[in-house]
Order: structure tokens, then sequence, then C-alpha cells
């Protein structure tokens, strides 16, 4: 499982690395940390596009997306 953190990062990078992740290992589970619900919304939309499931929670102030 890896963790990426896209705090701080504007669309479309977080997208673009997360897409990077997925092509890489298609089968590896990734969380994500993001501080924006845009951000949030785009990745849980890309994991669906992949045919994955994305589970979101929170940590702390951040959202954390989980990519099955």
């Amino acid at each position: 499982m890896g963790e990426i953190d896209v705090r701080g990062l504007s669309c479309p990078e977080p997208v673009l690395i997360v897409m990077d992740e997925m092509d890489r290992d298609p089968k590896a589970k990734l969380v994500v940390l993001s501080d924006a619900a845009h951000t949030r919304d785009n990745l849980v939309k890309l994991a669906h596009e992949y045919g994955r499931t994305a589970t979101v929670s929170m940590r702390g102030r951040d959202f954390e997306i989980t990519i099955a």
C-alpha cells in the first residue's frame, strides 16, 4: 500500500500523479491525502473510471482517499 500526499497541489496535478501510480501497479492499494474537496471528488471519480473502489475518511482536516 502506497501513500501519496497531494496536499497543496493544484488540479490536474493530483489526478495525474494518482493516475500514474494506478497505471504503474493496477492492483496496488493507494492512500491519498488531500486538502481540497474538489481534488477528493476528482480522485473518487478517477478511481471509478479505473474500475476501482474509493472510500473517503478524514485525517484531521485533510481527506484520506483509499483506492482499492
